[in-house]
């Protein structure tokens, strides 16, 4: 993809992922070639990136339209998180610097510290750092490629919005779940930080059950 297609292919995927651009609307090329003010070509490539990646479908005649999420789509993607998160928490229990361990009890705190207070827009405060937290152990596995993947999976608009449905005990659940991975982490205890990230993500996809 050039340059001119990647940079479409970002904006467009932030929209999507930020829900900016809600499920069931069309993205006809004409319409986003005059709005990016370019050619249909790199509007061409941007979208087949993202039918890939399962934002939008294209249909012959009819342009590209963005897909909502079923129950099945919600199951994959925890499942998915199930099996890579802990093998990314087991590998960072070997790798993760003790730098990185510090910026993480940091997030840790001020997950904790939204999740006390409960200011206006709390849950997506919590949700940017979660997002963080998850993204920085992940990444302190060593593995690039598990790190890429999760990343993305982590961004989807509807994992993101889990905070706005936990309770008061699911939100302090979690919570606690950060702090005793925090201290497999620290031991250094591949096993115990593997077993606490997929109680951890299971607990996560129990709350749309």
């Amino acid at each position: 993809m050039g340059d001119i297609g990647t940079d479409v292919y970002n904006q467009l995927r932030e929209q999507l992922v930020a829900g900016e651009i809600m499920a069931g609307q069309l993205l006809r090329e004409e319409s986003l070639a005059e709005r990016f003010g370019v050619s249909r070509t790199p509007i061409r490539e941007a979208l087949r990136r993202l039918q890939v990646e399962g934002f939008i479908e294209i249909a012959p005649h009819r342009g590209a339209r963005v897909l909502g999420w079923r129950a099945e789509d919600i199951g994959e993607v925890f499942a998915l998180r199930g099996v890579l998160e802990p093998h990314a928490a087991r590998q960072a229990a070997l790798r993760l610097s003790d730098d990185d361990l510090v910026v993480a009890r940091k997030l840790a705190d001020g997950m904790e510290r939204f999740a006390a207070d409960r200011p206006d827009g709390f849950e997506d405060q919590i949700a940017s750092l979660n997002n963080q937290f998850h993204a920085l152990i992940v990444s302190g596995s060593g593995n690039y490629r598990l790190s890429e993947q999760v990343q993305s999976i982590m961004e989807l608009a509807r994992v993101r919005a889990t905070f706005q449905r936990y309770s008061t005990h699911e939100l302090d659940r979690s919570m606690s779940h950060h702090r005793e991975l925090l201290d497999a982490l620290a031991a250094r205890d591949p096993d115990w930080a593997e077993s606490v990230m997929k109680c951890h993500i299971f607990a996560a996809r129990s709350v749309y059950r």
